[in-house]
């Protein structure tokens, strides 16, 4: 081979761990023109992963997505080896995609910083262990950084770069380069347990199996969220198809590592797991996948609410504007709705500025009969405490729509200890009515959507504070790992940095669980006046 050849030869990538992963980093970096080595102990599994990367490549040509000329071209580049140094000569880039174990992790790299070229890049794929405790091991903390990819790699846009404590501006850089280069979106953080996606959406998870384990079943917290903030799954069905176990050893870890409550683990998830109820391959998790059944079955039945007739008269306490949409739908679909109406048969009451509705109710007993149904529409009461300050706690229901900029048509439905099941289902009839979706709960402190969403955004501030990345960059990197609706700082935003600081104090308050202490910089951000779109500058400062 002449001189010429050798420098027109691509650069080569060496990628060890031919899993899942593996062959997805492998698949991709060779479709980006590189030269791949796939190592991994046993010549089945590399050989396996080389049928199936080639399969992917040719189906992308059928599809008309790559020429023919180059599908080939990228299936000829890629050669696969048990060989650990064959593996690591000539090798630019060494990029580990081997199991979640530091000490396996640690022998590899160790193992490789003996067999590769000092220019060398090595880069790991944990999703979470520490890239500056993998560095170390290796032998050049300069040259080591964290390359977490997201699966399945080739259709997963996002890839974190992770700085390990050493790892030098230009191999930052370099790795940022190589992820743009395989097509990715870039998010850059510091080396912090679980990274951006994993951390900021461990409170997602956490939350639904803590109001799972409080006794609202998966099905109502999973159609909440996709209705009410725009997930395109719910985390307990996500989590059913990733592993319920898998999940609990992420929650663990970070658990161990920080002794943070927001991290502590919920006992109904380790009674799954010990059960061997961890998912949809185990045929049990969240939810029943029994044999010939093609959607998941709910372990516990829906709240069923008996049917009822809409009400024809509705009174509205006060002028909020919240209320003005559900006004005008309500007299579109034939209903009467006055702001003061004796006969009325619900009664819509806006939220309460101190909390307490005994002076109201004193108020409203006096002008309406005792058969008549409140809606308290205010997410932070307790429909409980407020029946009993009515006198007529069968009769008082709590409603919410939780994200109106995400869907404005979502309601939540709550019932008290004592709310009359033909109570709920007159608001529920309501609904129907003017053509809204809703959930029906027992009464959960913020609800379901409020009380996630917010978790999320605290567990993002608290991130902010810790300078683990960038207001963009956590956004982007929760769009596109999570295929939410918005990122965080983007809900918080919409929804009012002051909202999310007073949902958080509320649930602190209601549980006396420290999980939801809120971030410092919520409460500075509120006290400068920085309150999100509603005063143009929040997160995010927003123009005229």
């Amino acid at each position: 081979m002449d001189s010429s050849e050798a420098e027109a030869k691509p650069e080569k990538i060496a990628v060890i761990g031919s899993g899942t992963m593996g062959a997805g980093i492998a698949q991709v970096c060779l479709l980006a023109g590189y030269r791949v080595t796939l190592q991994d102990l046993k010549q089945e599994q590399v050989t396996a992963a080389q049928d199936q990367i080639a399969r992917f490549i040719r189906r992308m040509a059928e599809k008309g997505q790559l020429e023919t000329a180059q599908a080939g071209a990228a299936i000829s580049r890629l050669s696969v080896t048990t060989d650990l140094a064959e593996a690591a000569q000539e090798s630019v880039w060494v990029i580990e995609a081997i199991f979640e174990n530091m000490e396996a992790k640690r022998d590899l790299f160790s193992r490789l910083n003996e067999l590769c070229s000092p220019q060398t890049i090595f880069a790991s794929n944990t999703s979470g262990l520490s890239i500056s405790e993998i560095a170390a091991s290796g032998g050049r903390p300069g040259q080591t950084v964290g390359l977490h990819f997201f699966n399945p790699v080739p259709l997963m846009k996002l890839v974190e770069v992770v700085r390990g404590s050493d790892t030098t501006p230009e191999v930052e850089q370099a790795a940022i380069a190589l992820g743009q280069k395989l097509g990715k979106t870039v998010v850059v953080c510091s080396d912090s347990p679980n990274f951006i996606v994993n951390r900021i959406n461990r409170p997602v998870g956490l939350e639904a199996q803590q109001m799972l384990q409080d006794g609202l079943t998966a099905q109502t917290i999973d159609r909440a969220l996709v209705l009410g903030a725009g997930f395109k799954m719910g985390p307990l069905m996500t989590s059913d198809l990733s592993g319920v176990h898998i999940g609990l050893t992420v929650t663990e870890n970070i658990f161990k590592e920080t002794g943070d409550p927001r991290f502590r683990p919920v006992s109904y998830v380790r009674k799954l797991v010990r059960a061997g109820h961890t998912g949809k391959k185990a045929g049990k998790g969240y939810y029943l996948y029994p044999p010939g059944y093609e959607a998941p079955i709910p372990r516990q039945p829906d709240i069923e609410l008996p049917r009822q007739e809409a009400p024809a008269r509705v009174a509205v306490c006060g002028n909020s504007p919240e209320n003005e949409p559900v006004k005008e739908k309500l007299a579109g679909a034939g209903c009467l709705v006055k702001e003061s109406d004796s006969r009325a048969e619900l009664v819509l009451i806006p939220a309460s500025t101190t909390g307490n509705y005994s002076e109201l109710f004193r108020e409203l007993k006096s002008r309406f009969n005792q058969e008549t149904v409140y809606v308290i529409m205010d997410p932070l009461a307790s429909v409980t405490e407020a029946g009993f300050q009515s006198g007529h706690p069968q009769n008082v229901v709590g409603l919410c729509a939780p994200l109106p900029f995400i869907n404005d048509k979502f309601y939540e439905l709550s019932m008290g200890l004592e709310t009359a099941p033909e109570a709920a289902g007159r608001v529920a009839a309501t609904l129907e009515k003017i053509g809204y979706k809703y959930v029906v709960l027992p009464e959960s402190p913020a609800g379901i959507v409020l009380r996630v969403i917010c978790a999320m955004i605290n567990e993002a501030a608290f991130s902010l504070q810790e300078s683990l990345a960038s207001v963009a960059d956590i956004d982007t990197a929760m769009r596109l790992g999570m295929n939410y609706g918005m990122g965080p700082f983007e809900y918080a935003d919409r929804l009012g940095v002051d909202k999310v600081l007073a949902v958080l104090d509320f649930l602190h308050r209601e549980t006396g669980d420290p999980r939801y202490r809120p971030a410092v910089l919520l409460r500075q951000m509120v006290r400068s006046g920085k309150l999100g779109r509603v005063n143009k500058s929040g997160f995010y400062k927003y123009g005229n």
